[in-house]
């Protein structure tokens, strides 16, 4: 029997840390890969998106000069 609303909510925290606990296990008994081996993927996919986002700006400038060229030609 619950008298006040406090002891309620303890039983609610209590069961969210018991969750809480059980699938931060699960997750790490159920892990395809190690922690380090995610972060060495994830670097290298930030690298490699870094990469083709500079190819990207590098040909965007390039079109952007032509069309330049193409206008002083066309108003010159």
């Amino acid at each position: 029997m619950m008298t006040d609303g406090t002891t309620g909510a303890w039983v609610t925290v209590a069961t969210f840390i018991i969750g809480f606990a059980a699938g931060l296990g699960a997750g790490m008994l159920t892990a395809p890969q190690s922690g380090a081996k995610t972060r060495r993927q994830l670097h290298d996919l930030a690298n490699d998106l870094e990469e083709q986002t500079g190819h990207i700006v590098d040909d965007a400038k390039a079109s952007l000069g032509r069309v330049i060229q193409i206008g002083k030609r066309l108003v010159g």
